[in-house]
């Protein structure tokens, strides 16, 4: 008899996984392609924050560097490139996958960098990557870095937002050498 009662409830379980299985991926079916499209809006609006003068923005299509999320091109108004160039790279922090967003000149040097994405990371530590204050000393740089310093007490983030930004400026110097 408790046997039977056993089996019933495993079976009754099963059903109710299978059912809310099944009810997230009809959510999913429908959510997926809004939440794609409100992705696609808020990188569009962080790379027209990135570069203001930026009327719109051309994919590099080019072999990047592991990394390498994504490489745009700045557009003014008419289409000519504008003379900045668009990295977001991720790279491994200390709680996770960060995520940096790097304009690079054609003279080589450093525009802005933004912290696109560090929400694995200790708010009181990691985090502070996101600050301007850490953020700001990339600005005017180039590929050398010299200048900037880690956050003390964040160093492998630290550390791996400079890897982001020192991958930024390979994919810079190929799609260069790509474009001559």
């Amino acid at each position: 008899m408790k046997n039977k009662e056993i089996v019933k409830s495993i079976v009754v379980l099963v059903v109710i996984c299978l059912l809310t299985s099944a009810a997230l991926a009809v959510v999913n079916h429908f959510t997926a392609p809004v939440s794609a499209a409100n992705a696609e809006a808020r990188a569009q609006q962080a790379r027209l924050d990135a570069v203001p003068d930026a009327a719109d923005f051309a994919p590099i299509e080019a072999a990047l560097p592991d990394g390498v999320v994504s490489a745009y091109a700045a557009l003014d108004a008419a289409g000519t490139p504008r003379p900045s160039y668009l990295f977001t790279v991720e790279g491994k922090g200390f709680g996770g996958t960060i995520q940096v967003l790097c304009v690079i000149g054609m003279d080589g040097r450093i525009r802005t960098c933004r912290t696109m994405d560090v929400s694995s990371e200790t708010t009181t530590l990691g985090g502070q990557t996101a600050n301007e204050s850490y953020t700001g000393q990339y600005a005017g740089r180039d590929a050398s870095l010299s200048g900037v310093s880690a956050i003390s007490g964040a160093t492998i983030t630290s550390t791996a937002y400079r890897g982001c930004v020192e991958t930024a400026f390979e994919a810079f110097e190929l799609v260069k050498e790509a474009q001559q």
